[in-house]
């Protein structure tokens, strides 16, 4: 299993750079939220607050969530992988301060997620999830994004509620990204 894992990491770090469609840095502010639920019952909305991060030649869009809600709170960490991230159009505009590339494209992923949560009561849990994010991306000038996305994930949740609880979990969420990219 080490090797396996030895083998797919590596495979990703020589192959990120044929694949990586952001040049530089990505850093970015996450205002998010949205409904959860476990089984077919809605639990409730939450606000999650969030940094992005977009680390040079790796395709891996990550993000750490704060989960805040009206009786819970806790911590997400994500990654996603952008299958489509393709432009609508892209520009170049010119002013005083030089020329810049804009550009208004959308994109199509998969990603991980691992959420730690708190409830009233003392008890919590652990969600293991996939997402599917799926959005628009503004590209205002060149180091400067803006980023609106819909991010259904669905998952299994391991609990406690005075007893063990392993089942279903859902979360279909909103996020607001506004990220910088440094070259």
């Amino acid at each position: 299993m080490k090797k396996f894992i030895l083998v797919l990491v590596t495979g990703l770090l020589l192959s990120t750079a044929a694949f990586a469609d952001h040049e530089g840095l990505g850093i970015g502010l996450i205002l998010g939220g949205g409904g959860s639920g476990f089984g077919a019952g809605i639990y409730g909305g939450s606000f999650n607050p969030g940094l992005s991060l977009k680390v040079p030649s790796v395709p891996i869009f990550w993000g750490i969530y704060g989960n805040i809600g009206r009786h819970h709170f806790g911590l997400s960490v994500t990654g996603d992988y952008y299958i489509f991230d393709k432009d609508f159009f892209s520009n170049t505009v010119t002013n005083e301060d030089g020329s810049y590339k804009v550009r208004l494209g959308w994109y199509l992923g998969v990603g991980g997620a691992i959420s730690l949560n708190f409830w009233d009561g003392g008890w919590g849990g652990v969600g293991l999830g996939v997402r599917f994010p799926i959005g628009l991306s503004w590209h205002v000038v060149t180091p400067f994004e803006i980023a609106l996305g819909l991010i259904p994930t669905f998952g299994i949740f391991i609990g406690d509620y005075g007893n063990r609880y392993v089942g279903f979990w859902w979360d279909i969420g909103a996020e607001l990204i506004f990220r910088l990219w440094l070259k």
